[in-house]
C-alpha cells in the first residue's frame, strides 16, 4: 500500500450504503481524465484500473452496471459483497500530471503504469491477479453447480401473487423451497432487475428474520423502494402475478 501512495495515488473517497442506496463518496470534484484508480480494503489493494473518463464518470459504471458490461457487473458484485461484510472499500486516484513526451508525442503515463502495477501488486479483483483466473477444474465445477441450481429453478417457475401488502409495502416473499438459492446472510444486498430493461436495476436486501420459516423476504427501501413500487403499480393490479428469475444469488429479474 505504501508503494502505491509513493507513486502518487491518494485516497479520494469510498463506497457505501446509505438508506439501502449503493453509492460512492468523493471528498471533492476531480476533473482530471486519463487516470488510474484503485479499490483498497484494509490496506490491501483489491483492484487497479485506468480510465479516459473522470473518476466520477468511471465509478458511475460500477454503481449501476448493465448486465452486459461484465467487468462493471463483476466489480459491482464484489464491492457490494464486501460492504455487506462491513468492510470499508476505499477509492484511490492517480492523476497524470507529468508532462512526458517522446519525439513530440505526449506519453500517457497512466496507460503505461497500469500493466506494471497489476503485475507487481497482483490485485485479487483483476483478472491477471493471483485469484483472478480459475483453474480449468474449478471452472467446470462452478459451471456444473450453476447448471444444477438453474435446473432446479426452471423446473418450476417462482410465481409471486401480488396481494395488498406486496402491492403497497415494497417487499415480497420467496417460498422456503427456494431459500438455498439466495445469499444466506441477513440483510445481504441483492440486485433486482425490473422487467426486461437491463438498465432498470434497484438494490434490495434479503431479510432472513421476517418469516418464521426462514424463507427469504426481499425488501426495498428509499429511492430503490419507490422505483420498485412504481414499477409494480404501473404494470400490475392486485391479485396479478409476476415471475422471479434467479440469475445469481445476488441478482434476480422480475417479469410479467
Amino acid at each position: 500500500m505504501k508503494k502505491l501512495t509513493e507513486i502518487g495515488f491518494k485516497k479520494v473517497g469510498k463506497w457505501s450504503f446509505e438508506n439501502s442506496l449503493f453509492q460512492y463518496e468523493l471528498n471533492e470534484n476531480y476533473t482530471a481524465k486519463n487516470i488510474l484508480y484503485s479499490f483498497v480494503i484494509e490496506n490491501e489493494i483489491k483492484y487497479i484500473g485506468k480510465s479516459v473518463k473522470t473518476i466520477s464518470q468511471r465509478l458511475n459504471g460500477y454503481r449501476k452496471p448493465n448486465i452486459s458490461q461484465r467487468t462493471n457487473f463483476r466489480l459491482n458484485n464484489l464491492i457490494i459483497e464486501k460492504l455487506g461484510d462491513r468492510k470499508e472499500v476505499e477509492i484511490y486516484l492517480f492523476e497524470d500530471n507529468a508532462e512526458l513526451s517522446y519525439k513530440g508525442k505526449k506519453i500517457n503515463l497512466s496507460a503505461g503504469l497500469e500493466d506494471n502495477l497489476i503485475a507487481e501488486f497482483l490485485p485479487e479483483w483483476n483478472y491477471l491477479g493471483k485469484n483472478g483466473k480459475l483453474s480449468e477444474r474449478k471452472k467446470v465445477v462452478k459451471i456444473e453447480n450453476k447448471e444444477k441450481i438453474m435446473e432446479k429453478v426452471y423446473n418450476e417457475e417462482i410465481i409471486v401473487k401480488i396481494g395488498e401488502a406486496y402491492y403497497n409495502q415494497r417487499f415480497f416473499n420467496i417460498r422456503k423451497k427456494y431459500s438455498e438459492l439466495f445469499a444466506k446472510n441477513h440483510l445481504e444486498p441483492i440486485k433486482i432487475q425490473l422487467g426486461e430493461n437491463i438498465e432498470k436495476i434497484v438494490i434490495g436486501k434479503i431479510n432472513r428474520t421476517a418469516n418464521s420459516t426462514g424463507a427469504p423476504r426481499i425488501i426495498m427501501t428509499g429511492i430503490d423502494g419507490i422505483e420498485y413500487e412504481n414499477w409494480v403499480q404501473g404494470n400490475f393490479k392486485m391479485r396479478d402475478i409476476f415471475k422471479v428469475e434467479i440469475i445469481e444469488k445476488d441478482l434476480i429479474k422480475l417479469k410479467k
